[in-house]
């Protein structure tokens, strides 16, 4: 995480309506959630997953407790239902490990990469023309998540794909560790 956090040192926050808003983004999620009952919305835990994630919490019991911790002004601004006197609540830890456990693991990659994409500043100009740009690439890369099994005991291998930039636009779950130049039709949410 510290890696992934330096590259956020240098860049200028955005100006309003520059880039789409990552709770918009991740709204795009779909809710594995029944609709009845539904207390706390979707892109307002995966927004409190992402900022405890990124806070230092290793665990779903860490994310829980960050979130609980949090100040009324974060959970505001991250989209939490403002239905208590006090300001917006919480999810339950158990809300929190049964939302996480049964959301689509590519629909979220695929929002957020597609917020990722659109913050990526793309080519700059070079040379004396600047209507000249340098192509735009993605670096494809295997690897095997440490730790992580299957129900069945294999390890998970992810075959993710990154802008010249550092940004990595998105990734998936392989069956198996392969060769990444068998994907040659991997796509991302990223154009040219």
């Amino acid at each position: 995480m510290p890696a992934g956090l330096s590259q956020l040192t240098g860049a200028r926050p955005p100006r309003l309506g520059e880039h789409p808003h990552l709770l918009d983004c991740l709204a795009a999620v779909p809710d594995p959630r029944r609709a009845e009952g539904r207390r706390h919305p979707l892109s307002f835990i995966l927004a409190l997953a992402a900022c405890a994630v990124l806070a230092g919490a290793k665990s779903l019991t860490a994310i829980a407790e960050w979130a609980a911790d949090a100040p009324t002004s974060v959970l505001s601004a991250l989209g939490g239902p403002n239905r208590e006197p006090t300001g917006p609540s919480t999810p339950a830890e158990a809300t929190l490990r049964r939302v996480l456990q049964h959301t689509d693991g590519d629909a979220l990659d695929a929002a957020v990469g597609a917020w990722l994409a659109a913050r990526d500043p793309g080519p700059t100009p070079v040379g004396q023309d600047a209507n000249q740009l340098p192509r735009r690439s993605l670096a494809v890369d295997g690897k095997t998540v440490r730790g992580a099994r299957r129900t069945d005991g294999t390890q998970v291998h992810l075959l993710a794909a990154m802008t010249g930039t550092g940004l990595v636009t998105a990734q998936r779950e392989v069956g198996s560790k392969t060769n990444e130049s068998l994907y040659p039709a991997y796509r991302t949410s990223a154009q040219p």
